[in-house]
């Protein structure tokens, strides 16, 4: 009895040891960054690998020298499988993609149809996941993938890696990821806006300039194929009927001595289609927005400032759209609002998915601002006579 109870304690031992065949993650090396690019008819691929031993704080025994180490590797191929094949033939160990971040694209690359080609690869494998952002640039792949960020934080969290905490910020151009890519690749007359990265010198460290990425355009894919680049100066129009909007800044009385600027934030828009007797179709957009004066210049009225605000709103609005209209870029996603609302009539006068975009397809903008006035000081208000709009509901 004792011999078959010891018999049985070993076969438990040996069962219970049975993780032999996993992957310990300090053998591990772990991508970060895909760049891909095209180059003499064959693809180019780039794979940023980091050290995870960055993200451990420096009391728990990271390695402060490791925040923001970097290596880049290069390999060719016929095809993006091939070319990541033969950079698996120079790793040390067995990369690991489930912390894959970011993919940067290069102009050729996307004008070759690698972005369904990559989008379809990377939805696919086991290891990755759909928080992974996309982005394009004119510049050197490799370069942009080897700036540090600044302040010596990790590569994890670089504008590459993570992206939203910017935007938080200042809500300029939207990051996009892997899901909302294959969302809108399956949309009718699907048109993708992806982030376009511009390497530039405007930080400086004690003993040299420090390169950083900046990203203040963005690039159209249509047809699996670049339609358009569209400039910083459209896209402030953009940015306020974009949902995932936060917050960001406003020029009022540009080029004069009033010039100033107040901080938009908590914007509501709701685009309305209007079926009108003929069956045309046109679009009411209704926003709803808070602005705050951080600084005044002048001395004007609440009044005169709310006006203001609303009027360079209705520009920037009417700017963007005029200048997409005319190029048959539909910003806005009118033909997707139509789609979702009005399917009968979106069916009765889409083109491959696009409904036709006129001069006067917007057929109102009304704004609705409420000024909060103060800042930091909220019983301080800096309109005399004025009470703070906001400090009722503090």
């Amino acid at each position: 009895m004792k011999m078959k109870c010891t018999f049985i304690l070993l076969l438990s031992v040996f069962v219970l040891a049975g993780c032999w065949d996993s992957n310990e993650p300090e053998r591990l090396v772990y991508a970060n960054g895909l760049g891909i690019d095209y180059k003499n008819g064959k693809v180019l691929v780039h794979l940023q690998i980091i050290n995870m031993k960055g993200l451990a704080k420096s009391e728990s025994g990271g390695d402060p020298s490791s925040l923001n180490a970097a290596d880049v590797g290069t390999a060719t191929g016929n095809t993006l499988e091939e070319a990541l094949f033969n950079l698996y033939h120079t790793a040390d160990r067995r990369i690991y993609w489930g912390h894959l971040s970011f993919v940067i694209f290069s102009e050729k690359a996307l004008n070759a149809g690698g972005l369904k080609y990559a989008v379809d690869f990377l939805d696919r494998y086991r290891e990755t996941r759909y928080r992974i952002f996309f982005f394009m640039t004119k510049d050197s792949i490799k370069d942009a993938m080897l700036i540090s960020p600044i302040e010596n934080i990790s590569m994890a969290f670089s504008k590459l890696s993570d992206p939203d905490d910017n935007y938080h910020q200042s809500s300029f151009i939207p990051p996009i990821n892997l899901r909302e890519i294959i969302i809108q690749l399956d949309e009718p007359a699907y048109q993708v806006s992806i982030p376009e990265l511009k390497i530039t010198e405007q930080w400086t460290g004690q003993d040299k300039k420090k390169k950083s990425l900046l990203m203040e355009s963005v690039t159209i894919i249509s047809n699996n194929k670049i339609k358009e680049f569209l400039p910083n100066n459209v896209m402030n129009g953009g940015r306020l009927v974009n949902k995932d909007f936060v917050r960001d800044s406003i020029t009022l009385f540009p080029g004069t001595k009033k010039d100033t600027s107040v901080i938009l934030y908590d914007k509501k828009t709701k685009i309305t289609p209007i079926i009108e007797k003929n069956g045309k179709v046109r679009f009411d957009v209704d926003l709803k927005i808070r602005a705050s004066v951080e600084l005044m210049k002048i001395d004007i009225t609440r009044k005169q400032y709310e006006s203001e605000i609303k009027r360079s709103i209705k520009k920037e609005i009417k700017k963007t759209y005029q200048y997409t209209q005319k190029r048959d870029i539909d910003l806005f996603k009118l033909s997707k609002i139509l789609y979702r609302n009005e399917n009968d009539t979106w069916k009765r006068i889409e083109n491959e998915g696009m409904i036709p975009l006129e001069d006067d397809t917007l057929r109102s903008i009304r704004v609705e601002v409420e000024l909060q006035d103060t800042g930091k000081q909220k019983l301080s208000p800096i309109f005399e006579g004025h009470k703070d709009k906001g400090v009722e509901n503090q």
